[in-house]
């Protein structure tokens, strides 16, 4: 073992619990998660999710997948939601080089666990993705709850949530929503930084 190269490895993921996810700055959440604090939490609800399914899981994917599935943000930083149309083309291929380049011989075995979560063939990458996603709306529920930020645009996140076939997930989700829509009362959200190819008013 290479000493040196571990704790290296180990002292970058530790930016990842200073690194803001930047989707709640926008929304005006004051001192909002971490990216470490979102891996974490998918990392539970993944958990928990599984112990609600009757077929057999490998929760130790499971987990490896839910904690390492953000850690190519430790060099790239966390991009809000507006920004992929302009980068989603490059930005998996990206994600997957800085991973390869922070987890080299430390942990080289997370990589092809989180191109299978990618892929979403597998329960246990369905099963994380949809922990992933309902991670996010359940923190826009808590946020909406403590008044922090504007999240009406998460309502619409809440909408469109796919379990993927995970079914206790979708339970989850509509109470989820249900709540949400019952904070944020009849707010609408202000589609700011979302057009596209905008023109300029005639002079």
């Amino acid at each position: 073992m290479n000493t040196e190269r571990v704790v290296e490895c180990l002292a970058e993921l530790h930016t990842l619990t200073k690194l803001p996810r930047i989707g709640w700055i926008m929304a005006g959440v004051p001192e909002p998660e971490s990216v470490s604090d979102h891996c974490f939490e998918t990392a539970i609800i993944a958990y928990v999710l599984a112990q609600q399914l009757e077929e057999p899981v490998d929760i130790g994917k499971v987990l490896a997948m839910a904690l390492f599935h953000e850690v190519g943000e430790v060099r790239l930083t966390d991009l809000p939601r507006r920004s992929s149309p302009y980068v989603k083309e490059f930005k998996r291929a990206a994600e997957e080089e800085a991973s390869r380049d922070i987890l080299h011989g430390v942990a080289e075995s997370v990589l092809p666990l989180l191109q299978e979560m990618h892929e979403l063939k597998t329960l246990e990458a369905r099963l994380v993705e949809a922990a992933e996603e309902l991670q996010i709306i359940a923190a826009a529920m808590y946020y909406a709850k403590e008044g922090r930020g504007d999240i009406s645009e998460y309502r619409r996140d809440a909408e469109k949530y796919n379990p993927l076939g995970v079914e206790p997930a979708r339970e989850v989700a509509d109470v989820i929503k249900r709540r949400l829509g019952e904070y944020l009362g009849g707010k609408q959200y202000w589609e700011l930084g979302y057009s596209r190819n905008a023109t300029l008013p005639a002079e």
